[in-house]
């Protein structure tokens, strides 16, 4: 019997922290939000700054995350960001004002998104895996999205029983048995650590699976040798319009279903469909890159996302709704594993947290401006109709830019 490939434990753990790191999301924390503010008698937006602030500085500190990740790979910052994530937990359960609550959510944000969600796990996978990186990925980015729908329903399930500070407190105990622990215990930096190569033995193939792309010799780019390269830029400007027209769609979308008709309950419902087969949306796309171009994908994507946007301004009911949920879904969460693929494929795994990390604050200002944009422009006009079709021509955009972005080679 062939012997699993040890890479396979690391993905499972990175997998796990992905799912968890959605407590100090933000779809988990809008649980949180009323409870929050009718105990201490905080507005909404003090509540909501916290998240705000969590969410900029986690992308301002992705680069130096990168960086220790390509030095000091997952072992060490995983179990660190595990532990530390559970105990600003635990001190939330304990807070009593509005500095404390932004202190400690703060820390959790910044440290479960960069060590557990993002950067860390990421590089660990793109260095364990290089035939099957595009799944890899693609699991990882499915487990965070996933882990945002059920941590949501478990902690109202608990506040329901027990209130909101029994919803903290459990998270921290399951963040260090179910995190900290078995990080601590199986997660390596590199398989040449373990007397391994990426993928196990990449010599034996499945004659019965299909053709793999071609793997050749990977080379290695430094961040300040990547930087030189017009591609880098490419990709990186994409991924910032891909995400921002994510986001924009996204935050706006039950929203727009209301005001064309649609009854609230089945505009959440399709908000809902939308949510999940994103996050198997991201998976698929993985999957797909091991077999075809992830430029051309990741191109692709931002061609049907357009396509996509433009049917959303026609529809008149709860069928449309929800068609353009699974649609939407399945076409736009892809961009993010194909672009964490193509950057992999491109500079190689040395300093792949490096990069990364470069381009990870870019994309926080994606995610930030996209739903700014639109509801500045809905302000403005009273409709989306406008910044629908300024959001399906940044999303061309972005697919050219793709195109432009070709496999740099080393002079």
């Amino acid at each position: 019997m062939k012997k699993i490939f040890y890479g396979w434990y690391i993905l499972a753990v990175g997998m796990i922290g992905a799912f968890l790191s959605a407590g100090s999301s933000q779809l988990f924390m809008s649980i949180m939000l009323k409870p929050l503010t009718a105990e201490f008698g905080w507005s909404r937006t003090e509540t909501t700054g916290a998240i705000t602030t969590g969410t900029i500085l986690a992308g301002l500190l992705a680069l130096p995350f990168g960086i220790m990740a390509d030095r000091y790979g997952p072992r060490v910052l995983t179990t660190a960001g595990a532990l530390i994530s559970a105990l600003m937990y635990f001190l939330l359960t304990k807070c009593s004002a509005l500095w404390e609550f932004y202190l400690f959510f703060v820390t959790a944000r910044i440290v479960s998104t960069n060590t557990l969600s993002s950067i860390v796990p990421r590089t660990a996978a793109v260095n364990w895996f290089r035939r099957f990186r595009g799944r890899a990925i693609g699991l990882l980015s499915m487990a965070t999205p996933l882990g945002s729908s059920f941590l949501a329903f478990l902690a109202q399930l608990i506040m329901e029983n027990h209130g909101w500070r029994s919803v903290f407190q459990t998270f921290a105990w399951v963040m260090v048995v179910f995190q900290a622990i078995p990080a601590g215990l199986i997660l390596r930096r590199r398989p040449e650590d373990l007397g391994l190569k990426p993928d196990g033995v990449e010599q034996e193939v499945d004659p019965l699976q299909a053709a793999p792309k071609n793997v050749t010799e990977e080379e290695h780019w430094t961040l300040r040798e990547a930087l030189k390269t017009s591609s880098l830029w490419y990709i990186t400007g994409a991924s910032v319009l891909g995400l921002m027209v994510n986001a924009g769609i996204g935050f706006h979308l039950v929203a727009y279903y209301t005001d064309v008709g649609i009854a609230a309950y089945y505009a959440v419902g399709a908000m809902s469909v939308y949510a999940l087969t994103g996050a198997f949306g991201n998976a698929l796309w993985g999957f797909l890159s091991e077999t075809i171009s992830e430029r051309l994908l990741a191109m692709y994507i931002m061609l049907l996302t357009a396509l996509a946007i433009f049917y959303l301004q026609g529809i008149s009911g709860t069928t449309d709704a929800f068609l353009f949920a699974v649609f939407f879904g399945l076409t736009s969460r892809g961009e993010g594993t194909l672009v964490n693929v193509l950057v992999a494929n491109y500079y190689g795994r040395r300093s792949f947290g490096t990069i990364n990390g470069f381009i990870y604050p870019f994309n926080m200002l994606g995610l930030g401006f996209g739903p700014l944009m639109a509801s500045f422009a809905f302000d403005m006009s009273g409709s989306y109709r406008g910044v629908f079709y300024l959001f399906m021509g940044l999303s061309l955009i972005a697919a050219l830019l793709l195109w432009l972005a070709r496999k740099p080679k080393k002079s």
